[in-house]
């Protein structure tokens, strides 16, 4: 059974330094209705070896895609150099609403190589 609060996603492998090449999702609430991102924060945080955060709030890795209305709930971890040292991490992308509410939608791992 889904986890009605959150969604799995495993990064692929990623080697330390290359140009990781960003994925897009797309959240939705029960009805499968998407969910407004509009001024939200969004924060990649890892775990174990290091922490390291991506967000929206600075163009650190993390965009909100709303260009257009098939856009609304759609955000992606934007292409990039990961120079993150080697090991696998634990993350979760943590959105903050402009109410203050906070909620984590996405968890899983990332494994970098040297």
């Amino acid at each position: 059974m889904a986890n009605p609060y959150y969604s799995t996603y495993d990064f692929p492998t990623h080697k330390q330094g290359d140009t990781f090449l960003g994925v897009i999702f797309a959240l939705t609430d029960g009805n499968d209705d998407p969910i407004d991102l509009d001024g939200a924060l969004i924060e990649l945080i890892t775990a174990a070896p290091h922490e390291e955060i991506l967000t929206t709030a600075d163009g650190g890795g993390l965009t909100i895609l709303d260009d257009s209305s098939e856009d609304v709930g759609r955000f992606m971890v934007d292409e990039q150099i990961i120079d993150w040292c080697p090991g696998s991490y634990g993350y979760e992308i943590v959105f903050t609403f402009p109410s203050g509410k906070k909620r984590t939608y996405v968890v899983g791992h990332w494994v970098i190589t040297k």
